[in-house]
């Protein structure tokens, strides 16, 4: 289950990348130095065919350790871990997360960046995360941002100017869900064009079976103390949007809602597309 509370709480991220995105992982690392934290997130990556990769912390050069599979993991190293970032395709994500969270006994959550994880693999992972007790967000997600505490993905883009123009270093109390990662990002600026400021990002993802659900996703802003509202883009399709609204009635959900629902365009489609 995801608990944003118990995320703050964490003294110190450490991320394993499963597979290698450098451009994702230094956005990471970027986020980490602007921050002012003093040591990058990432501690690992899990590749073949290299030792190490280099980044940048800041203006110094790093070099991120490279293991070809889990065993050869540093035992220390291996407990010090609490996310992992997954970047392998879409078919081996099932496997390479299994193991992620059974290897790693200090693992809280992780996020799916791949696309098209086949749809019993998708419903296969969120059982064993649930069984771990570890959330996990996507397939197809761009990731989760704790303002100046966590970037955990591409999620608020992947270049230093638009952490700056967005203020993602200023924790506020506006919650912000899509499964479009590029939507997600678009509210993250809307909010602050607005002279808000977010308490937490999220992207679901865009696949059928989403491991972190939308009404997961408002029930964790609503168990936030630091949430007062939450900014939603959803797309046509689905039930997402009824469980939504049922959990306002019930008095489930009791923080500010403003949701946008799109779709109506594709009635301009010969063969309307699917969501």
């Amino acid at each position: 289950m995801l608990d944003i509370t118990l995320l703050r709480q964490i003294k110190e991220y450490n991320v394993l990348a499963l597979g290698s995105y450098p451009g994702i992982i230094q956005s990471m690392l970027d986020f980490d130095f602007m921050s002012g934290t003093e040591k990058p997130s990432v501690v690992g990556i899990i590749a073949g065919g290299r030792r190490s990769e280099r980044y940048f912390f800041g203006k110094k050069e790093i070099l991120l350790p490279v293991f070809s599979s889990f065993s050869l993991v540093p035992k220390e190293l291996k407990g010090s871990i609490n996310f992992f970032l997954n970047v392998t395709s879409g078919r081996r994500v099932l496997e390479s997360s299994a193991q992620a969270l059974v290897e790693l006994p200090s693992v809280v959550g992780g996020i799916v960046f791949a696309e098209n994880v086949p749809e019993a693999h998708a419903i296969a992972l969120s059982q064993k995360a649930e069984e771990k007790n570890a959330f996990i967000v996507g397939p197809a997600s761009v990731g989760i941002l704790l303002p100046k505490r966590l970037k955990l993905g591409a999620i608020g883009g992947v270049d230093m100017h638009q952490f700056i123009d967005s203020h993602i270093f200023t924790p506020g109390d506006v919650a912000v869900f899509s499964s479009s990662g590029g939507m997600t990002n678009e509210l993250i600026n809307i909010v602050a064009n607005a002279g808000k400021r977010i308490s937490f990002g999220l992207s679901f993802g865009g696949d059928r079976f989403p491991a972190t659900t939308p009404i997961d996703a408002f029930l964790a802003a609503e168990r936030d103390p630091e949430t007062r509202h939450i900014v939603y883009f959803g797309e046509l399709g689905g039930y997402d949007e009824y469980e939504i609204a049922t959990a306002i009635k019930e008095g489930k959900i009791t923080k500010q809602v403003i949701c946008y629902i799109a779709g109506v365009i594709s009635d301009m489609f010969k063969k309307p597309p699917q969501f």
